[in-house]
């Protein structure tokens, strides 16, 4: 199962080390939630100058397997998204939102691959078993005033 603790260690470091070509942070905010009450009230409180947030959403689990090889599954959402003001935006920079957070979700993709197949990097094992057949990424449009992506994952864990 994957711990709270490690997920939010994931979401600190990924934040820490994604830097576009001038080296500039990919994420400016960061944070775990636990449902969309709390997402909601943790979007209201942003600003558009903090722009992009990263928001992981606290896992899901189920048990896969028997006995004797009995593994946990654990489903994982990721948000990717942007405080918009709609009344400072037409209808070209309002797509350019979306066109700018698909290319850092795709970005948040290749890292996660790239972990993966890290044995020997501070997250080693965090992502060994994550299904790349379950990635799935879907829009979010006019969420408390945000427009982005969600990433969803599933991945297993040993007991």
């Amino acid at each position: 199962m994957v711990t709270i603790n490690r997920l939010r260690e994931y979401v600190a470091e990924t934040v820490a080390t994604m830097v576009d070509e001038e080296e500039n942070k990919i994420f400016n905010y960061s944070t775990i939630v636990l449902d969309n009450e709390e997402l909601s009230k943790i979007l209201q409180e942003r600003k558009k100058e903090e722009n992009t947030f990263l928001i992981a959403v606290m896992p899901e689990f189920g048990m896969n397997g028997d006995e004797d090889n009995a593994k946990w599954s654990n489903m994982l959402q990721f948000l990717v998204l942007d405080k918009t003001a709609y009344s400072d935006v037409n209808r070209e920079e309002y797509l350019n939102i979306f066109a700018k957070n698909q290319i850092k979700a795709r970005d948040f993709i290749y890292k996660m691959l790239e972990d993966k197949s890290n044995s020997e990097g501070m997250f080693c094992g965090f992502l060994s078993f994550l299904k790349e057949n379950s990635i799935s990424v879907n829009p979010i449009k006019q969420n408390n005033g945000c427009n982005g992506w969600s990433i969803e994952i599933d991945l297993e864990t040993n007991l």
